[in-house]
């Protein structure tokens, strides 16, 4: 699995029915990590949803995030041109500047991103973090059975914008190393993460 979301060099291997959907998954990995210098935790959930979703996505039974349609966007897009490479030419913009393979791609995947972006911003709600199975950390394993507690007690807790993505990382069922990459933190930084969650939810529940 590591291969297929750190295998860059298939990237510049021929668009094939073989391929096509390994390159949609890390060019939609590339623009999610990049937009999120720009949107904040909406972005860092969609990223941490899409890499979730490629880790998992050949389980049985398991249920994709909206994040994965990202990948099947691109992919679709992609499908038109198999025999070529992402960076040949297809068009120019107005400017002059060439247009690739890729950058439509890329493009096409940026307009999706906008449309779901714009209605996050217009109506965030924890509810949709609430996982769909039992989640589990140290700290909450007996409370949060009860899901109508589940948005209380985090709020309560006034994490950051991290903590929030590695505990949602952690209730899904990643290691401390793979919550480390979603976040772009090192291990112990993740671990320190849990560390304060624990301190604060004992500070509050006892």
């Amino acid at each position: 699995m590591e291969k297929e979301i750190n295998g860059f060099s298939i990237l510049k291997e021929e668009i094939t029915q073989n391929n096509v959907l390994a390159m949609a998954e890390l060019i939609a990995m590339a623009e999610t990590r990049f937009f999120i210098g720009y949107m904040g935790s909406c972005m860092q959930k969609m990223h941490a949803d899409l890499y979730v979703d490629i880790l998992h996505k050949n389980e049985l039974g398991y249920i994709f995030s909206d994040s994965y349609d990202l990948v099947q966007e691109g992919a679709l897009y992609l499908c038109e041109h198999y025999g070529k490479h992402l960076n040949d030419i297809i068009g120019y913009s107005k400017k002059g500047k060439p247009i690739t393979i890729e950058i439509a791609c890329i493009r096409k995947m940026t307009k999706l991103i906008n449309r779901k972006t714009s209605s996050y911003y217009r109506n965030v709600s924890l509810e949709a973090l609430t996982p769909a199975s039992e989640p589990y950390t140290e700290m909450q394993e007996e409370t949060v059975q009860d899901y109508t507690n589940y948005d209380a007690i985090v709020e309560s807790l006034n994490l950051t914008d991290n903590m929030r993505i590695a505990l949602e990382c952690r209730i899904k069922g990643l290691s401390f190393p793979e919550i480390g990459r979603v976040l772009s933190r090192a291990q112990s930084t993740v671990f320190e993460y849990f560390i304060k969650m624990r301190q604060r939810y004992i500070a509050i529940y006892g």
